[in-house]
């Protein structure tokens, strides 16, 4: 009873972003380039508009699918119908969504980046991917020890992943404006919605 309550109160818990921050159509260039060159140097093999455009573009989207799937095995204990079994949700997390995230985070943090606009761009997007990967482990240790503080750090770290891409937003969109460069649609991951299954089971903690 003790591990099922505790496994239930997951229910009020972690909620992940589901899909990658931008697409080679939602981002398009209003006017010429920018024509602003890295630091340090004589000429940039790259101007700040086009990496932008790039980062945001190609590079998140190219690498997004290992972290959907990941956050798609996640989700699954929320849209599983009948009894709720923690035990393989924990393996699951474990041994399937744990290493497809760590794979997308090492994809990520591979981007190169030659602007500090970027590069500041990519290190909020870093700290927020890696504050979920950490959410996750929580919860893998939560079920594991039957820890319920240990759910307490998980939101917590979600929570501030939030406020990293929030950061991540506000940058990205002060950056296109002062490039010339015209956003459509998202530009961060949306949180996905709480599921019926997600809502049931909480209301059954006791």
């Amino acid at each position: 009873m003790k591990k099922r309550s505790a496994v239930l109160l997951l229910c009020l818990m972690v909620c992940f972003w589901a899909s990658a921050c931008g697409s080679k159509d939602e981002a398009t260039t209003t006017g010429a380039s920018s024509g602003v060159t890295e630091q340090g140097s004589t000429e940039a093999t790259i101007t700040l508009q086009e990496e932008i455009l790039s980062f945001v573009g190609q590079e998140l989207p190219a690498i997004e699918a290992e972290r959907n799937e990941a956050v798609s095995l996640y989700n699954s204990y929320y849209t599983e119908n009948g009894e709720k079994d923690s035990d393989k949700w924990m393996t699951i997390l474990s041994d399937k969504a744990l290493p497809k995230y760590d794979s997308y985070l090492k994809k990520l943090n591979d981007i190169p980046v030659v602007h500090d606009d970027v590069a500041e761009l990519k290190k909020l997007y870093v700290e927020s991917a890696d504050l979920q990967r950490a959410a996750i482990e929580d919860v893998i240790n939560a079920i594991k020890n039957v820890d319920v503080s240990l759910l307490e750090y998980a939101q917590n770290k979600v929570d501030e992943s939030h406020v990293k891409l929030q950061e991540y937003e506000t940058k990205l969109r002060n950056l296109c404006k002062a490039n010339n460069i015209n956003l459509e649609g998202n530009v961060t991951p949306t949180t996905e919605a709480v599921t019926e299954a997600t809502e049931q089971a909480a209301t059954e903690a006791p």
